[in-house]
């Protein structure tokens, strides 16, 4: 159109100058973009005339006049206009379209000008690119911006192509700018120019560029190989990738001028490449990962070896060989795979593919490629995961043939796998990958590339508390693969070896008794005070002596005692000269210490002494004998040091490391008597006693750096010497006891006589002056950093004294304030002060303290009692992101505010108290559903307080308590929160680990705290099982929670809420149904005929299959053990239940299994006449469900009666000619179609086939094979074992914890589930679903000629207007997606959607989504292989190209202002947005999300920044509406 009228204009007005005047704007202006695309057009017109040779039309003096007119527009008006808008500085969308119209004018006119123009006018403008990094807003006066002239210089580039020079002149430009401009402008360059000039150039010119940008490229990332040159590096050779791994037909050798530039061949390529594979940005490895692809698909169809450089071919990753091409395109597949699915780092995400991660482990092994496994291990590893994939990962590495693979670079790549497991929370998963990956590289490792040094080194990461723990089966594992290898390692060179000479091969008790010396080998003391050894160093080297000790003590004839005092003779010589040797270094004292501890702690690990192992642990007995002899001098050196020696800030850690070691020989020695007894009447007494007194010190003026550590110290002492007492290590003799009850004194006296306050609790240590002045010279600042810790714990260990203390001796006499409860008051307002000042960490001796005090105020200071547990509860609220302090606090908690006193309150003894319990009850519950085993703490307490597990009987008035919290019991029978599937799946993986028992060392070492979310179902069912129907209390308590749980099911059942399968809904009713049968057998006969009619009532509500198998199995049993019942039963057949009619097959289905209540009726004869009169009744109802369920019970009842029928009962041989005929009519009538299925379906299902309502009645049954078979989730099924783990459960022969049959477990679920449905009417039948609207507003006849219109005419008929949006979707490659976009896109008024085929419009599914909007929509077709031309096209149009993409630089939805000329590009379902097209963006858009899944579907992703984009521009345009005056 605008070429028609340029020529018409041209043609009447043949004064071209004058139109130049009339176009062109003043050069200091800046014009609007429709002028200078009026400019642009004209000049465009005026090109066929100035090419034309013939002077007729043009005569040669006006030619040059139009041709200086174009020189002038290029030099004082395009030039001009765009300085101006560099000196602008803003993307806004004015900016964005003026510079796009003037380039496209400057396109224009620079083939018109002279040929030396576009290169004076490219060389004017290069220098703008080359911006100095870092520079920021507007450009100097004069010059352009860099995105400025970056358009400026693609606009030129076509007419420089022919100069070869000024062409790499410009590139050369480009690429340094690649390396100077910020990140926001490397995309725009690579893009604009980068691609620009290669597009523009051919042949060898085109082959010199490319062999310069991949020059270039390499060179500039050998010289600097980090994280920015990778990016950057990686996002141009990905630009260039269809450029620069383009397949050649046929395919040319390396050597061929075809090939001249290969990336394949360069190792420097796959360098960069490995680089971005485990690059920090998601956006680089997508980049790499790209490349990867590309090559494996050349290198396939090519058959070219890569790469060819065989001195440096085992540094990198890729390999091809075209011998092995199927091999090695499955194995990068594979890989690709993975990495590309690891991104999303979401276990429901990876688990599909985490038999690929074995599968390519497994190849490289069986390649032989040691090299190939390091870096497979490295590439996989390079990033965070969760929890499941490093495990299984881990896994993969453990089953592995054994081989030589690894050296020390392989040791140290799965040290950092080693390290990415710390990450996760769950300690049991941390452990089990810490022994699958120890399972590997004993497989993997090549012991002739490592050290012994390196290996202990190595298992020094293995964590004893969580995997390498003494004992377990990856211990022996190791301990045999260091005796099968021994000998064979890699010989250390120590310092003094000649040079030249071999050294020699080096056994695992050479190296440990070098070690030790070594270890106790310490210089002089320097004279100053010293921090306490770092611990690991000892660690490291415990473990190596007790895994030699372990190695050889099954050999033949070897003697533990002689292998233990040869290893260990200089710790021995050390300790035994501890206390009486004034010149040893205390740093070695020190060491020796630690040691000591860590053998001991090693040495006697739970595995050990874990249930059924007999043996005594020879090693242990042998070092405890060895200890044993120098328990004295080690006691004597403790007890010197710890009264009054240590007096620097760094002895209060080194006082814990002495605490420690005398806490363990105390333990250690409880049944020596003659040691006991001189440690208690000897060391104890005088380290109270001592300690007391450095307390009782009046405090400085000035406090003095060595009085507040001695304080520290004796408090620590005294926490200890309470502690061991508590846990009853020690007993308490009459010498300690006078000197505790001292300390008792000590915490309860008065601050002063006019003070009725204690002033000993909660006293804090103040941080020390230090100064010359103050005669703390040798004080520096950064001794007393760690102040804060060592003041909290001060505070800490006074709280563990007072918590024994308070149990042992009360409150003393002498020292009440009026009287013993005002005492108490005292001390519980300190502990609620306490919690206030303490760190959660360190809160529960103060809970411990509480736990004894509250219940003896409970009826007299009941606000203070309220204050002190409400206080607690808000603190552990508080932790519950913190999982190290969360789970003790809680505990600690629980048995303070669920005391069996406190659970005793009423609301008459202490209303207040009680609700705030309840209320706290509520809210544990509440935080249980998003924290797993929160409930399970709390129900294990109460249970066991109420009825405890070890065979008592237990207090009748504790166990009354239990009715007031019933709600508890009633909550637990129900509980199961509906998690999330990652949650859901590391609680499968988590289950997955604890089934592999002693198989895995993770659970021997790690102590097991239960929090399944299954727990709390399995305790109260294991609490209700050991309830005795006899007693009256537990009769009653049965029956209270029968009618709780009733009511829970009622309640479901009657709500509005529409719940489905496998809904929390659905599995509450479930639940409730299994406790219920559970209980069944020990409720009153009385109290069932109560509750009958409610179950019934329940038979008729509408129940998804699980339910209703449970509820027809409660009947059954109900009518089994009380078959007067019957007749009640009978009368629900003539109930009125119109609206769930088909609901009558829960009793039909009864009457399935009438054999087995038919032995217990007295008129049999009467009951058979009356099922068989009812049944028939059924069988010609017109529901096609409950004529199936009456003929198969009709099959089953008659079979009853039959015989009574030939023996001559006259009602029934009446009857038997009918029954049979209908029966026989209805076998024929049901012989044909999917009547016959069903009806064979029904007769196969497990619950009217394999079932025995009698037989099958087990914990088994009803929690596990029920479950299982009626298709609940698999969460619901709650296996045997986890009953067998609480050893509390009780059962008995009427009701086993086993099925006793094995029958029905061996089934499958069956696929007949009856659809429990009433009729609905029409409107209730279709509220589903959604009514469509037909767009055409013409009748039928009237629409041919409306369709012969293009789109935008038919929709403007209809008054429709298309906004600027362009929505690109040539990458979406399902028909219902493009569809449901079509129409969102036709909805919101897109301009044009853009697809790969329009062969797309035609198919069915895409009509089934589009529902004719393709009909009012433009449609344009692009390949996906020409979207780079076609999104550079629309750059120059002034498009702002737009993708929906999480980068590091992305804008969130809700924040970007969307320009009206907008193209939105979207990826592919699966790939997303190909990483060679991420450049071409101008904005990546990214919407906010708060869940767990990371992606939405690409359609609704489209059509939320399709809605955004709308409602931008329709409020815009409202606003310009509302602006506008009225006529």
């Amino acid at each position: 159109m605008h070429s028609v009228l340029v020529n018409a204009v041209l043609s009447s007005s043949p004064d071209l100058l004058l139109l130049f005047e009339s176009l062109t704007w003043p050069s200091d202006s800046w014009p609007e973009t429709e002028r200078v695309e009026a400019l642009t057009a004209f000049i465009e017109g005026l090109a066929p005339l100035l090419a034309e040779s013939d002077t007729t039309r043009l005569s040669a003096a006006k030619r040059s006049s139009v041709m200086a007119q174009i020189d002038s527009v290029v030099w004082t008006r395009c030039l001009p206009l765009l300085v101006k808008i560099s000196a602008e500085a803003g993307e806004g969308t004015r900016c964005r379209e003026s510079t796009a119209a003037a380039c496209r004018l400057l396109s224009v006119c620079a083939p018109l000008c002279d040929r030396a123009v576009p290169g004076r006018v490219a060389l004017s403008v290069l220098p703008s690119l080359r911006q100095a990094e870092g520079e920021e807003g507007a450009p100097g006066p004069g010059r352009l911006s860099a995105e400025v002239a970056s358009e400026v210089v693609a606009a030129l580039v076509p007419s420089l192509a022919a100069d070869e020079q000024l062409t790499l002149i410009t590139l050369s430009s480009a690429l340094s700018c690649v390396k100077t401009l910020p990140d926001a402008m490397v995309s725009k360059i690579v893009v604009r120019l980068l691609l620009t000039v290669l597009s523009c150039c051919g042949g060898a010119i085109l082959t010199r560029v490319l062999k310069l940008v991949l020059e270039d490229m390499c060179s500039w990332h050998r010289a600097a190989r980090t994280h920015v040159v990778a990016e950057r590096t990686l996002l141009c050779l990905t630009a260039l990738s269809e450029h620069l791994l383009k397949p050649h037909s046929p395919p040319s050798p390396p050597s061929s001028p075809h090939r001249e530039v290969d990336p394949r061949v360069s190792v420097q390529f796959w360098r960069m490449v490995q680089d971005g594979l485990t690059h920090r940005d998601s956006v680089s490895r997508k980049r790499a990962l790209y490349l990867l692809k590309m090559c494996v698909s050349l290198s396939e169809e090519e058959g070219l070896r890569c790469p060819l450089s065989p001195s440096e071919e085992d540094e990198i990753l890729f390999k091809w060989e075209p011998s092995r091409s199927k091999l090695l395109r499955e194995f990068w597949e594979d890989f690709a795979l993975v990495m590309e699915t690891l991104e999303e780092n979401q276990i429901h995400v990876v688990r599909p593919v985490l038999n690929r991660i074995d599968t390519l482990i497994q190849t490289t092994v069986n390649e032989g490629q040691g090299r190939m496994l390091l870096q497979m291990i490295r590439q996989l590893c390079s990033k965070h995961w969760c929890a499941a994939p490093l495990l299984f990962l881990c896994q993969a590495l453990s089953e592995l043939p054994p081989g030589p693979l690894l050296g020390i670079e392989g040791l140290a790549a799965l040290r950092e796998v080693l390290c990415c497991t710390v990450i996760t929370h769950q300690v049991l998963l941390r452990g089990a990958t810490q022994c699958f990956l120890l399972s590997g590289a004993l497989r993997l490792i090549d012991v002739s590339a490592v050290t012994l040094d390196d290996v202990f080194s190595f298992l020094v990461h293995f964590r004893a508390d969580e995997s390498l723990s003494r004992g377990t089966q990856i211990w022996n594992q190791l301990c045999s693969w260091l005796l099968d290898n021994e000998g064979s390692f890699k010989p250390r060179i120590m310092d003094g070896d000649s040079t030249g000479a071999s050294p020699k091969k080096e056994t695992v008790r050479g190296y440990v008794q070098s070690e030790v010396h070594s270890y106790l080998r310490v210089a002089a003391s320097a004279g100053h005070t010293e921090r306490v050894p770092d611990s690991r160093e000892a660690d490291k080297l415990s473990r190596a002596v007790l895994l030699c000790v372990d190695m050889e003590r099954n050999q033949p004839g070897d003697k533990i005692n002689t292998t233990l005092e040869s290893l260990l003779s200089p710790l021995l010589d050390t300790l035994s000269r501890v206390s009486t040797n004034i010149y040893l270094p205390l740093r070695k004292s020190d060491k020796s210490l630690q040691l000591l501890l860590r053998l001991f702690q090693l040495g006697g690990a739970a595995s050990c002494e874990r249930a059924g192992e007999e043996r005594a642990d020879d090693v242990m007995v042998a070092m405890e004998r060895l200890i044993y002899k120098l328990a004295d001098p080690i006691h004597e050196f403790i007890l010197r040091r710890l009264l009054g020696e240590l007096q620097e800030p760094f002895d209060v850690e080194r006082a814990e490391l002495y605490l420690c070691v005398l806490r363990q020989m105390v333990v250690l020695y409880k049944s020596t008597p003659q040691h006991h007894s001189k440690t208690q009447q000897t060391y104890f007494p005088k380290l109270i006693t001592c300690s007391l007194k450095v307390l009782q010190e009046p405090n400085q003026q000035i406090l003095s750096v060595a009085n507040q550590v001695a304080r520290a110290v004796a408090m620590a002492s005294l926490a200890t010497l309470c502690g061991l007492l508590e846990q009853e290590v020690i007993g308490v003799q009459p010498e300690t006891l006078s000197a505790l009850k001292s300390l008792n004194d000590y915490f309860y006296s008065l601050v002063s006589s006019s003070c009725q306050s204690l002033g000993n609790l909660n006293k804090q240590l103040q941080k020390p002056k230090t100064g010359d002045d103050l005669g703390d010279a040798g004080v520096q600042g950064g001794q007393l950093q760690d102040w804060g810790r060592i003041a909290a714990n001060f505070m800490r260990d006074q709280w563990i004294c007072l918590s024994f203390l308070i149990k042992a001796f009360g409150v003393p006499e002498s020292v009440e304030i009026s009287n013993r409860r005002d005492t108490l008051k005292a001390a519980v307002s300190c502990a609620v002060e306490a919690l206030a000042l303490l760190p959660s960490g360190l809160v529960l001796p103060v809970l411990s303290f509480m736990e004894t005090v509250l219940p003896q105020l409970l009826l007299h200071e009941e606000a203070l009692c309220v204050e002190a547990v409400t206080l607690t509860w808000e603190l552990v609220q508080g932790l519950s992101t913190n999982a190290l302090d969360f789970w003790p606090a809680l505990k600690g908690f629980i048995s303070m505010a669920f005391h069996r006193n406190l659970l005793q309150l009423t609301d008459a003894s202490a209303p207040t108290l009680l609700a705030a319990l309840k209320q706290i009850a509520t809210e544990l519950m509440e935080l249980s559903q998003s924290k797993s085993g929160v409930l399970g703490v709390l129900l294990q307490h109460c249970c066991h307080t109420w009825l405890p597990a070890d065979g008592h009987a237990g207090d009748a008035a504790v166990f009354s308590t239990a009715f007031s919290h019933i709600n508890i019991l009633a909550e637990a029978c129900v509980f199961g929160p509906v998690f999330r599937r990652d949650q859901r799946l590391i609680q499968d993986v988590q289950m997955y680990v604890e089934r592999l028992g002693e198989e895995c060392a993770a659970n021997v070492a790690v102590t097991s705290d239960n929090r399944d979310d299954q727990l709390p179902r399995t305790c109260v069912l294991a609490f209700l099982s050991r309830l005795d129907p006899s007693n009256l209390q537990h009769e009653r308590l049965m029956e209270e929670l029968v009618m709780d749980l009733l009511k829970k099911d009622n309640d479901i059942s009657k709500s509005k809420v529409r719940y489905y399968s496998n809904s929390l809904q659905h599995r509450i009713k479930n639940r409730v149904w299994q406790s219920l049968l559970l209980l069944l057998p020990k409720l009153r006969e009385e109290f069932v005929a109560t509750v009958l009619n409610c179950v019934f009532e329940a038979g008729f509500c509408s129940n998804h299959a699980s339910v209703k198998y449970l509820i027809e199995w409660m009947m059954i049993l109900i009518l089994v053990h009380y078959p007067h019942h019957m007749d009640g039963f009978w009368a629900c057949f003539t109930r009125d239940h119109d609206k769930t009619k088909t609901s009558i097959c829960t009793f039909l289905s009864v009457l399935v299994h009438f054999n087995v209540i038919i032995p217990h009726l007295k008129d049999k004869a009467l009951h058979l006449r009356k099922a068989l009169d009812i049944i028939l009744q059924w069988c010609f109802n017109h529901n096609f469900s409950v004529r199936l369920y009456a003929l198969l019970a009709l099959k089953r009842v008659w079979s009853l009666a039959g015989f009574q029928a030939e023996e001559g009962a006259d009602e029934l041989r009446g009857m038997s000619t009918v029954i049979l005929a209908c029966l026989n009519q209805a076998e024929a009538m049901q012989s044909t179609g999917n009547a016959n299925k069903n009806w064979t379906r029904i007769q196969e299902h497990f619950f009217f086939g394999a079932f025995d309502p009698i037989s099958d009645y087990s914990v088994e049954t009803i929690f596990y094979t029920f479950p299982s078979l009626s298709e609940m989730a698999d969460e619901e099924w709650i296996p045997p074992w986890k009953f067998e783990k609480l050893l509390c459960f009780s059962e008995s022969p009427s009701f086993p914890l086993r099925n006793p049959s094995p029958d029905l477990s061996q089934l499958q679920p069956g696929d007949w589930i009856q659809q429990d449905k009433g009729d609905q009417n029409k409107e209730e039948r279709w509220a589903e679903v959604q009514k469509k609207i037909t767009p055409w507003r013409l009748g039928i006849q009237e629409q041919e000629p409306e369709l012969q219109l293009v789109p935008q005419q038919r929709a403007a008929r209809l008054g429709k207007l298309h906004g600027a949006l362009l929505v690109v979707a040539s990458l979406i490659d399902k028909p219902t997606n493009l569809g449901g976009l079509c129409r969102t896109c036709e909805i919101f008024g897109a301009s044009t959607l853009v697809l790969d085929s329009l062969r797309h419009v035609s198919d069915k599914h895409f009509q089934s989504l589009s529902v004719s909007s393709e009909l009012w929509l433009p449609l344009l077709e692009v390949k996906p292989m020409e979207l780079t031309d076609f999104l550079q096209v629309k750059k120059s149009e002034g498009y702002c190209i737009v993708g929906v993409e999480q980068t590091a630089n992305s804008r969130s939805l809700q924040d970007y202002r969307f320009p009206e000329k907008t193209l939105l590009l979207l990826g592919n379902e699966r790939e997303g947005i190909p990483a060679n097209l991420l450049q071409m963006f101008d904005v990546c858009v990214e919407i906010p999300q708060q869940g767990v899944t990371r992606s939405l579907n690409v359609h609704v992703s489209a059509a939320l920044l399709i809605w955004e984009y709308t409602r931008q521009h329709l409020a815009s345009g409202s606003a310009e509406v509302d602006s506008k005056p009225e006529n």
